[in-house]
């Protein structure tokens, strides 16, 4: 322990080596010189303002020295409070108390002096006078860097910056106070809002705390900002929902504190709304503990690794120490990048494949012997597939299936089928091929008494293909924003919370179980749109037009999680749910044989017809020729075509 104290010390001590010296001589001697000189003619004015004139003879002399001797001492006391080796450009209350420190230091001395000396040179009264001078004057030189901000500050000068309300007047708010009280990172503070009550009409670096949230229009008629800033660390999405509600009608920008930079030429701490925060529900906070337990130590294949979904996947088994990390995939580029974000040090094996060549598939996973796959791989956008079926079908169902009997014969402990809410009540071909691969899944499951699952899903945020992204695109290139209809609403979560949830359900489903992940309320994407474009201090449709086109082949305008026969039971974890009824679910061998048919029937002259027997797999008691009444006619690109 003494060891580690000396060690502290020596840190913050260093020797005082002639090179020390040296240099510090040449980078602080003028600045002592003129601390000296500062210091010597302040007492002098003291003495003079005290006695009323300077003193001449011997006591003129006497003042002289002793001024001159507490000149040099400033110099002294400032070198062991270490003034001189401080940043004041970006200076703090304990550089401030430094100075204080080491101008009382200076003054008690003179005090001291005059204890023990008959004749006072400079009497006790302008020794108070003058150590308080001191201290004013040696921190006026010291921020002589930030002289023409603190001027700009305190006379409410002409400035660039932009004005914003800050939401938040806690310590948050209070370190962006501190940090762009002197307007010189682009931004300055107007007033605070608060629904704390006892902070209402106190002051935060001088800026008034105006009310609570819900005065937000008033103030912004009033102070006319050009943003308004949430100084939370984590907003909560019902905070920034109505924070947008209040400032609807405005041209003000809504922004979030990203973190704090005080040093000149940094830009402002702040950051835009992450879509994430607009959901109409509050993300889940995920734990790894029960994903480690059959993840920890084992094999993991993830295909489709290179996907939104399939990448976040592997990061999450990377961090529970897998024996080995299997990432299969088409995407070559994408593998490489998915892998690069991995933690160093994992165990990972990359496939550049297919999961339609089922024999290479048959041989590589006997070959690596996974314990534990999640199948994500599959083609997702809707009106891709719906024009052109034959890729989604040879993937999503032939691909699929090739994979469930490459595991079942290797005996795979866990396998996960990655689902969609496409899949319930299918009016599309993706929505078809991920129910059969929802059937077929279950099918085995309960065939081989394996812990085979599904989970069941809607949209990821930010992921290939979304919204947001275009969304995003369209606003930055002046509009308008394209939406399908104005009524179409979709579910949304996290790509981080959709891949961690998937992790966590594979914990707890048992064999041939349907899991569906609780994703909050549907989201209306006229809602989403309007409060991107209003995020960015624009209006609709004054600067950003929205424009209705239709919608397209497959698509609906409400999306379900359930089909009506299923019924929603809840898990040990609060965010998944069990469907405990519902569907009957075909025999193992009449799906395969399905399969088989799709296999030799495979061509694009019977598309149609390949269409056809999924449907009639999939569609359970409905009447598979009917569709519900909000969603698009379905057009391919190939004609029907008799199968001999």
């Amino acid at each position: 322990m003494g060891s580690t104290a000396a060690q502290s010390f020596y840190v913050r001590r260093r020797p005082w080596t002639p090179d020390r010296i040296a240099r510090g001589i040449l980078n602080h001697g003028p600045t002592a010189i003129a601390d000296c000189l500062a210091v010597t003619v302040i007492y002098l004015i003291a003495v003079g303002a005290r006695i009323g004139g300077l003193p001449f003879g011997a006591e003129g002399l006497g003042s002289l020295l002793l001024a001159s001797a507490a000149g040099v001492l400033q110099v002294v006391v400032n070198v062991v409070f270490d003034v001189y080796w401080r940043d004041w450009t970006a200076a703090a209350l304990e550089d401030v108390l430094a100075v204080a420190k080491a101008s009382i230091a200076g003054a008690a001395s003179l005090l001291l002096f005059n204890l023990v000396s008959q004749t006072h040179y400079i009497p006790n009264g302008a020794i108070l006078t003058g150590g308080g001078l001191v201290i004013v004057a040696q921190l006026a030189m010291r921020l002589r860097p930030r002289w023409r901000h603190i001027l700009r500050a305190a006379v409410g000068g002409a400035t660039t910056a932009q004005t914003a309300i800050v939401v938040g007047a806690g310590r948050v708010g209070q370190l962006l106070a501190q940090d762009l009280s002197d307007g010189s990172r682009g931004y300055r503070i107007a007033c605070f809002v608060d629904d704390d009550a006892r902070k209402w009409g106190t002051y935060v670096r001088g800026k008034v705390v105006a009310g609570p949230v819900d005065d937000l229009p008033q103030l912004i008629a009033a102070y006319k900002p050009q943003a308004v800033v949430i100084a939370h660390p984590s907003p909560a999405g019902a905070l920034v929902r109505r924070v947008l509600e209040r400032c609807n009608g405005s041209d003000v920008r809504v922004r979030a504190v990203s973190g704090f930079t005080i040093r000149d030429g940094d830009t402002a701490p702040l950051r835009t709304i992450g879509v994430e925060e607009l959901l109409e529900r509050e993300p889940v906070k995920l734990e790894a503990s029960l994903a480690r337990g059959y993840l920890a130590g084992r094999t993991v294949l993830v295909t489709g690794a290179a996907g939104s979904i399939g990448s976040e996947i592997c990061r999450l088994i990377a961090q529970l120490e897998p024996k080995r990390l299997v990432l299969l995939d088409t995407n070559e580029s994408g593998l490489h990048d998915t892998v690069a974000t991995l933690p160093n040090g994992t165990a990972t094996e990359m496939l550049l494949g297919d999961v339609r060549d089922e024999p290479w598939l048959d041989y590589v996973l006997a070959e690596l012997r996974p314990e534990v796959i999640f199948h994500s791989a599959a083609y997702k956008h809707v009106p891709i597939i719906e024009r052109t079926p034959l890729p989604g079908i040879a993937t999503n169902v032939v691909g699929t299936a090739n994979v469930l009997a490459a595991a079942a014969a290797i005996g795979v402990e866990r396998f996960v089928f990655i689902s969609t809410d496409k899949a319930v009540e299918p009016v599309s071909v993706m929505g078809l091929t991920k129910r059969f691969g929802e059937l077929l899944t279950i099918a085995y499951a309960r065939a081989l008494r394996q812990n085979y699952c599904v989970v069941r899903f809607g949209n990821v945020l930010g992921s290939a293909g979304s919204v947001v992204p275009i969304f995003s695109r369209q606003i930055d290139a002046g509009g308008p924003v394209t939406i399908t209809h104005p009524e179409v609403t979709r579910y949304f979560m996290t790509i981080p919370e959709a891949a961690g949830l998937v992790l966590e359900a594979g914990a707890i489903a048992n064999p041939g179980d349907l899991l569906v992940l609780d994703m909050g309320s549907p989201v209306s994407l006229v809602d989403l749109a309007e409060k991107m474009i209003r995020l960015r201090g624009l209006r609709t449709p004054a600067d950003i037009p929205i424009v209705f086109t239709r919608l397209r082949p497959g698509e609906r305008l409400h999306e379900r999680l359930f089909f009506p026969q299923e019924r929603a039971a809840p898990t040990d974890h609060p965010r998944v749910l069990r469907v405990a009824a519902g569907v009957e679910t075909p025999a193992l061998a009449s799906l395969r044989t399905v399969v088989q048919q799709l296999r030799e029937r495979m061509t694009p002259q019977n598309v149609n017809l390949l269409i056809s027997l999924l449907r009639q797999v999939v569609a359970g008691p409905h009447d598979a020729s009917t569709k519900p009444s909000d969603s698009a006619e379905s057009t391919v690109i190939f004609e029907p075509a008799t199968v001999q």
